[in-house]
């Protein structure tokens, strides 16, 4: 029943030499077939092939071909040649495509460029994976020689392209943005920078060129509404927010400001907990509750949350201080005051006591506070002329050289109604917001009010909220002068309630409120032999859209692990490894659903390996990974929980009865029915080598007659691979294809019975025979392989035995041009670009 390998390879090259002389002819003066011959005198192919199924097969072998760790161009070539094959089978196949496309433009010295452009337009719509297409055009542009033809390529591309998908419109218009500001042609320019922010308003990379390019174009509802976007794509982004914060309190819109840092200090709480609010979030806060009226009371509430953690913050409690007293609350107002004074100049006039720090503050955070904070609040928070003078004098003698000390003396000296010295300490000084309000009042007083009135609007410009801008804005009040902010608060917030609603800022909520991720499976328990169709939906559950970005809280990587339990144990990392990026935006209430596989790889040699094992397998999902020192995986969101989700795979319970009918389906059922027989006798030769010669670990069935039927399944003439009835080409290639872990190395018989195939008439079936020989007959297949190569009829079988090592050409033999070539004088016609 043994013979030598030797013999088997002798074999499989004789069949296949009967395959290749089919013709009228076929000349043999040298025992092969002779290399001048036509393929057309080989085997005749069919028409057309169409079996959905074996399309699928052949999708899961080139998906764990491309997904092993160990895949090399060699095997990333082999996926692509069963993802053509695919497509050919079943035009209908949509999930080949981005596979294909991924897989196809991996290498960029691989010239796949005309497959990859052709399946890419067929691909793309408005739910397109972006990262797949992003890549593709990547790979596309990289094979290109010259920047005409990348440029002419992009703007095909955009033509052709941008219409299905508006993000891909707009990252490809960014591209075309850049090129075009390098030349550099402006105009263009900001036409394709205008286009990829009008098609992604999420754009950041052209929202910054235009701004770059054209900023006095863009009014500042362009500026807001880029940065609570910015929030929207993460709100996780304690810059965002704060920029957003920042840039409302600069348009004077204080109410909604307070709003946005208030998100902002919620957020920081939450990202760094054992941290105190930092000076950069609460003082513009309290600044911003000071300027609203209705949220003066906030600016205490600053205050006092900063006091009892033991901190002592001047220009704070000034403002506290200030916004007790408009609110009323004088007695109050007082005592801020009155505490702040006394904190702020110690241990300036104070003499020592021990002490490190003022009672009521932290040793550990105090520092005292310096001449010129001092000088400045008894100028703005609490005048005081006669100390306003004192401590802006010595912050002066400490710091001459300070345009900031000289400043504050100035206006120091003008509360003392020294307006002549005032002005001669401020001379050849630079501007800064003080000392252009001393020159505002000065010129005042000597009746230049044109001058003054641009000074006072200046002043408010650099800082409207501060202390400062606010005696500019009264004076101009009295003056009645009525102020106009540079943008009309209405117009701004009616633009962004038009575009936001009436929560312009969003109520701050942590990840696992806004996101519910879960793993949704058909049952729980699979029959040997089942794939589990599982589904991940990612619902958004939040008020606001969910944004999937390079910049977004979302990123899109996955990672899935299984843990199998039960007759076997074994724990196998990244079944499932990817990014994925269907949909850029969820509404809210809305779920993005992504079909995964998860039967692949090494749980799929398991569970094909022991039908008897009873196996329990655990999948845990994370979203956007992240691996500790310690090698612990976790969600980067660390407070939203992995998605998990747990099934069964029951023994096969054997009987002779079954087994019986089982064998009496390869003639009398089903071609779904003799599939699926296959696959299970295969597995149980699987688990016979694997039990040999050791004691099994789980309750395995087992009788001498098992191993006959099993191969006489295969082998018989009537069998699953030797049937000669039509129609059951499909049956012998899947057959095969549940072969590749069965030990053929030696199997006279078996390699028999598959090499017989490369004579088959149909295409996928001589296909896979080749995969499989080649890939259980490692070396002694080489003439066989180099003649598919040569001579088979199908550009398929000719490109998988390229792929596998033979030196033939394949389906690029012949005329036809490099795929690169094509596209590079495809968009080069005048026709194209109507």
């Amino acid at each position: 029943m043994r013979k030598s390998s030797s013999f088997l390879v002798c074999l499989a090259a004789f069949c296949c030499s009967l395959a290749m002389s089919a013709g009228p002819a076929a000349s043999q003066e040298a025992g092969g077939p002779s290399e001048t011959l036509d393929a057309a005198s080989f085997v005749a192919e069919p028409q057309q092939l169409f079996s959905p199924s074996l399309a699928r097969k052949f999708y899961n072998l080139a998906y764990d071909l491309a997904e092993s760790e160990q895949a090399d161009q060699a095997e990333t070539q082999q996926a692509i040649v069963f993802l053509r094959a695919a497509m050919k089978l079943d035009s209908g196949a949509a999930y080949v495509k981005p596979l294909l496309i991924r897989l196809a433009s991996r290498y960029p010295e691989k010239d796949h460029a005309a497959l990859v452009y052709e399946i890419l337009k067929a691909y793309v719509d408005q739910n397109a994976d972006i990262e797949v297409a992003r890549n593709a055009v990547v790979y596309l542009v990289g094979r290109l020689n010259s920047r005409e033809q990348r440029e002419s390529f992009l703007e095909e591309a955009l033509n052709a392209l941008g219409k299905k998908n508006s993000f891909l419109e707009s990252e490809l218009a960014t591209v075309l943005g850049s090129l075009s500001a390098e030349k550099p042609d402006l105009d263009a320019a900001g036409f394709y920078f205008a286009q990829a922010c009008r098609t992604n308003r999420y754009n950041k990379a052209a929202f910054t060129r235009l701004a770059q390019l054209f900023p006095e174009k863009l009014g500042p509802e362009l500026y807001v509404e880029h940065l609570r976007l910015a929030l929207r794509e993460n709100p996780l982004d304690i810059d965002a927010a704060v920029s957003f914060a920042q840039y409302l309190e600069r348009l004077e819109l204080y109410d909604t400001a307070v709003d946005a840092y208030e998100y902002s200090a919620d957020l920081f709480g939450y990202l760094y907990p054992a941290e105190q609010l930092p000076a950069r979030i609460y003082l513009p806060w309290a600044i911003s509750s000071y300027n609203a009226k209705a949220s003066r009371h906030k600016c205490l509430q600053i205050a006092k949350t900063v006091r009892e953690q033991g901190r002592f913050d001047l220009m704070l409690e000034s403002l506290a201080g200030k916004a007790a007293a408009k609110m009323g609350d004088g007695e109050q107002a007082t005592r801020i005051f009155q505490d702040a004074e006394k904190k702020a100049q110690w241990p300036l006039l104070m003499s020592s006591d021990g002490l490190t720090a003022p009672p009521g503050t932290d040793p550990n955070q105090w520092q005292p506070t310096d001449t010129r904070q001092l000088a400045w609040f008894y100028c703005f928070a609490l005048p005081n002329p006669q100390k306003a003078l004192e401590w802006a004098n010595k912050a002066y003698s400490i710091d001459p050289n300070s345009d900031s000390a000289a400043s504050i003396l100035a206006y120091a000296l003008l509360m003392n109604d020294q307006s002549k010295y005032a002005a001669l300490q401020l001379k050849n000084r630079p501007s800064n917001q003080i000392a252009d309000l001393v020159r505002a009042r000065i010129a005042l007083a000597e009746d230049r009010r044109v001058t003054a009135i641009e000074l006072f609007k200046s002043v408010i410009a650099r800082d409207p909220g501060s202390l400062a801008a606010e005696q500019a804005r009264d004076t101009l009040e009295q003056e009645a002068i009525e102020y106009v902010p540079p943008a009309d608060p209405g117009v701004l917030m009616n633009v962004l309630e038009g575009l936001f609603g009436k929560a312009i800022v969003p109520e701050f909520t942590t990840p696992d409120r806004m996101i519910a991720v879960q793993l949704n499976i058909r049952g729980n328990e699979f029959p040997y032999g089942s794939d589990f169709g599982c589904v991940l939906a990612i619902t958004n559950s939040h008020s606001e859209p969910l944004v999937m970005s390079d910049d977004g809280m979302l990123k899109g990587n996955i990672r899935v692990d299984a843990v199998v339990s039960g007759d076997l144990t074994k724990d196998i990392p990244r079944i499932l490894d990817t990014r994925i990026r269907n949909s850029y935006l969820v509404a809210p209430g809305q779920s993005v659903l992504i079909p995964i596989r998860l039967v692949t790889g090494e749980l799929e040699k398991m569970l094909s390996r022991h039908p008897q094992a009873s196996l329990n397998i655990s999948f845990t999902l994370y979203l956007d990974p992240v691996v500790s020192t310690r090698g612990v995986v976790t969600n980067r969101l660390v407070d939203l929980p992995p998605a998990r989700l747990s099934v069964e795979r029951p023994a096969v319970e054997l009987t002779g009865k079954y087994l019986r009918s089982r064998f009496n389906q390869i003639s009398k059922g089903q071609p779904g029915q003799k599939i699926k027989t296959a696959q299970l006798f295969i597995g149980l030769l699987m688990e016979q080598y694997a039990m040999s010669n050791r004691t099994p670990p789980y309750r395995f069935m087992y009788a001498d007659w098992m191993p006959t039927m099993f191969r006489n399944a295969l082998l018989h003439e009537s069998g699953l691979l030797r049937n000669r009835t039509d129609g059951q080409w499909t049956i012998k290639t899947h057959t095969m294809a549940e072969m590749l872990h069965l030990p053929l190395h030696d199997d006279y018989e078996l390699v028999a019975a598959v090499a017989e195939s490369l004579n088959n008439a149909n295409w996928p079936v001589r296909m896979m025979a080749v995969y499989l020989l080649a890939k259980t007959q490692k070396g002694q297949f080489d003439k066989v392989l180099d003649s598919s190569a040569k001579y088979d009829p199908s550009a398929f079988v000719r490109d998988m035995a390229v792929a596998l090592g033979a030196p033939g050409k394949g389906a690029s033999s012949g005329p036809a041009q490099a795929g690169s070539q094509i596209i590079a004088e495809t968009v080069a016609k005048p026709a194209d670009k109507q």
